[in-house]
């Protein structure tokens, strides 16, 4: 039997990659799950939580992605134990083997960091993805540092990763893994000239202070953050060529 994990997703405006995260959830052996609903509107979705047989919190008020710490609800239900946190639209690929918690939780063991995640795929964007260069530049980053075969040191937010017993001194030094234990953020993956009611709704109801990659364009802080790393990626490629 898979070990199980206290495991905090959180919700907004969107049910169909949840329901899809939620599936693969199942399917891993995986049942202590918490819905943290940042006061959702979106109906399909509100039907969902109503007839899931997980444990739905229910907030009053967007508390954006870090709303499981922020309710207290890893306090409250994952003292002392490895804990999972995802938002809703991380969905590990159709071949990652179902034991990837398991793979999470050995890193743990060989590795001196606080959280381990799935890296994410870049590698089969679409073309009608307005942000495709953007985020493959973003991401590309995280592929570099290779710590172990199929083990990056790469920072993670609040996509899908497993984390330490919570304590006031976690930190922030994380792991990815590489094929086959990879997950798609499904926003990039839609078509903006074929968004879907639920692409609309969440869009038209989104937080543009939360939401950096559902636009067709970026917000000017993460502009210039990827103006950044191309010029230091400049600088590097300029200093490794003039030792040759």
């Amino acid at each position: 039997m898979a070990e199980r994990f206290p495991i905090f997703i959180t919700v907004r405006d969107r049910v169909t990659p949840l329901r899809d995260l939620i599936d693969w959830l199942e399917r891993s052996g995986q049942d202590e799950i918490w819905l943290v609903d940042n006061a959702s509107t979106y109906p399909p979705l509100l039907e969902y939580l109503d007839a899931s047989p997980h444990q739905v919190l229910r907030l009053e008020h967007n508390l954006g992605h870090r709303a499981p710490w922020l309710c207290g609800a890893i306090q409250r239900n994952a003292r002392g134990r490895f804990f999972v946190v995802s938002d809703p639209d991380v969905v590990p690929d159709e071949a990652c083997p179902l034991n990837a918690l398991q793979v999470f939780r050995r890193l743990f063991k060989r590795h001196q960091v606080d959280k381990v995640g799935f890296g994410l795929r870049i590698d089969d964007l679409p073309n009608h993805f307005p942000l495709r260069e953007d985020v493959q530049q973003w991401e590309g980053r995280f592929w570099r540092e290779e710590v172990e075969p199929g083990v990056f040191h790469a920072e993670i937010d609040t996509t899908f990763a497993m984390y330490r017993p919570p304590t006031r001194d976690a930190g922030e030094r994380a792991l990815r893994t590489g094929t086959p234990y990879v997950a798609r953020h499904t926003p990039w993956y839609v078509d903006p000239a074929a968004l879907t009611d639920e692409d609309r709704y969440y869009r038209e109801h989104a937080d543009p202070t939360i939401s950096n990659w559902d636009r067709e364009e970026l917000p000017a802080w993460k502009r210039r953050w990827l103006n950044n790393f191309a010029e230091l990626d400049r600088l590097a490629a300029t200093e490794a060529g003039g030792h040759q």
